[in-house]
């Protein structure tokens, strides 16, 4: 590789990082992305999910949650968030369900930023994170 391709290599690697960096959503919600019926939607499928939470671990860039699946379906989980990622881009998602115990963990989690800022946007979970959970 002569140095010609060398630099033009690096400086549309360079230009590809900051194009990505600036196209992220904000850390911010938008409800106004929502219409008033899925605003509505959107708290009370989030209610009985919040409601079943009986453990919580914090990650390194978000917090998992252990749901009780017979009280809120991974179906219920998976509705609640399809609403929820609608007004709040940046978060990232992710349900696993452990078929051999048939635990069910969501995670919440997303670049440095969005982990200070879960507490923020859902209070009801925020305590699920600093409460001792009884099972």
């Amino acid at each position: 590789m002569n140095m010609k391709t060398f630099f033009l290599a690096t400086f549309l690697a360079a230009s590809v990082s900051t194009l990505a960096a600036e196209t992220l959503p904000p850390i911010a919600c938008n409800l106004k992305a929502l219409t008033a019926q899925q605003r509505k939607e959107l708290a009370e499928r989030g209610g009985p999910v919040i409601s079943a939470i009986t453990a919580s671990r914090e990650l390194s860039d978000g917090y998992a949650f252990r749901i009780d699946p017979a009280k809120a379906s991974v179906v219920e989980i998976a509705e609640w968030l399809e609403l929820w990622r609608l007004c709040c881009l940046f978060y990232e998602f992710q349900i696993d369900l452990h078929a051999a115990d048939a635990t069910v963990w969501l995670s919440v989690k997303g670049r440095p930023g969005v982990k200070e800022y879960i507490p923020i946007d859902v209070p009801k979970l925020a305590a699920k994170i600093h409460a001792k959970i009884q099972k």
